[in-house]
């Protein structure tokens, strides 16, 4: 079962790097919820999303591209840890 979990991250590793190579051709950013929507299309992914957010700006960092983080989902989860921190 950790072989076919390799090859699928593996897959989504390559997906990323396609995908972001495609955007830098035309734009000069990459938005977080287009490139989620897009992936997951096309492969199921066993990665969660603030995961794979992670993965897309390593790899438009290395095409000199900016990263657009407009996921609202990652947004309540990055607020809720960050609560989480400040009453602790």
């Amino acid at each position: 079962m950790q072989y076919a979990e390799e090859i699928a991250l593996r897959r989504v590793k390559v997906l990323v790097e396609q995908y972001v190579l495609a955007r830098s051709r035309r734009y000069d950013f990459v938005s977080t919820e287009l490139a989620c929507r897009a992936i997951r299309q096309v492969v199921r992914t066993p990665i969660e999303d603030v995961e794979l957010d992670h993965l897309l700006a390593r790899s438009a960092a290395k095409q000199g591209l900016s990263v657009r983080f407009d996921r609202i989902g990652h947004w309540q989860a990055a607020s809720s840890e960050l609560s989480q921190e400040q009453s602790a």
